[in-house]
């Protein structure tokens, strides 16, 4: 059926499908928000800690991002910054490869991204300063 045949009902259909994925997962992130708001990291089973860590001892790059955004959810920002220093640059990045995914292809973004990740998780290993100031505390 071409876009002239479609009736308006066709139309609205295929929109609310189109938004679907996008709603359900602003549900599950707020859900998933509205649950560490409640529960601080280090008192609930449901809350893990970080595999890579556990298997050895050293932080991965995502290490902290938990405690960061239960303290970003309590206002505690220097503390969130602490924790995880890139969290929310590369929350924001993955917001606008959600509205634009095309964005991902670019070798630009592609390249550059993982290799920032894989620096971070080596520099906040380093047992010196100022490499220690990127250690999760």
């Amino acid at each position: 059926m071409s876009n002239a045949e479609k009736t308006p009902q066709t139309a609205k259909e295929d929109r609310i499908l189109r938004l679907l994925p996008g709603a359900v997962l602003l549900f599950c992130g707020a859900t998933g928000l509205l649950f560490l708001y409640f529960h601080p990291p280090g008192t609930t089973r449901w809350l893990p800690q970080c595999l890579f860590y556990r298997l050895t001892g050293f932080y991965c790059a995502g290490c902290g991002s938990t405690r960061a955004l239960y303290a970003a959810l309590h206002g505690d920002f220097a503390a969130s910054l602490r924790s995880n220093l890139l969290l929310f640059p590369l929350l924001a990045l993955l917001c606008g490869l959600f509205w634009k995914p095309r964005l991902a292809l670019r070798p630009w973004i592609a390249v550059t991204v993982p290799a920032l990740l894989v620096l971070y998780g080596i520099l906040r290993n380093l047992p010196m300063y100022p490499f220690l100031l990127l250690a999760p505390h």
